[in-house]
């Protein structure tokens, strides 16, 4: 049986889509998403909220965990396509951060057209504001600190990786609960 989507799509998905532009425009601070969606296992009801407001026939996915009804769900409520491997989308849900394939796998633009790059969709066990490593960049006035629970230690490392090519790169939103959290590819990492 076909979950249900957003009760009212448009103005859910608007309100959504508030928050998660107030997320990239303020990175590492986490933030609450007003409306979940009804979403089958692997993906949680933040992360299928995400993907309702940013997807649409114009946009390509990738599911680290392709199950048949997350499958159906995604291409029924947003006609979105669904890709085999990460290099080929536009966004990409990560349901295990711990087997997720290396950052650089992913879409991360050209030089001439670096917006064609993926946004990972990454579920946590959990983030903590004010504890954990140091951020710095646009949106953030002085620095941000922020401890994300349930990521490899490889990802730190691979992330640091990609900064030296901006403006290629990825951005990140993490999900724990109804919280969420973003990373874009211009906030760095300070050393402690």
């Amino acid at each position: 049986m076909m979950l249900a989507a957003f009760t009212h799509p448009v103005f859910d998905s608007q309100r959504n889509f508030r928050e998660l532009l107030q997320a990239m425009a303020r990175p590492a601070s986490p933030r609450t998403l007003p409306v979940l969606a009804p979403a089958p296992v692997p993906a949680t009801p933040a992360a299928m909220a995400i993907l309702l407001t940013l997807c649409d026939t114009s946009t390509s996915v990738w599911l680290q965990q392709a199950d048949e009804a997350l499958s159906q769900h995604l291409r029924f409520h947003t006609g979105c396509g669904l890709v085999q491997t990460p290099v080929e989308a536009d966004f990409a849900l990560i349901t295990d951060p711990t087997t997720m394939p290396p950052l650089d796998t992913f879409a991360l633009g050209d030089p001439r057209y670096p917006d064609r790059s993926a946004s990972l969709i990454v579920q946590v066990e959990a983030f903590h504001a004010n504890t954990g490593p140091r951020f710095a960049g646009p949106g953030i006035r002085d620095v941000e600190r922020v401890r994300i629970d349930g990521l490899p230690e490889r990802f730190w490392r691979e992330r640091v990786a990609l900064a030296s090519r901006l403006p290629l790169g990825i951005d990140l939103y993490f999900v724990a609960a109804q919280n969420i959290l973003a990373l874009p590819r211009t906030t760095r990492q300070l050393e402690d």
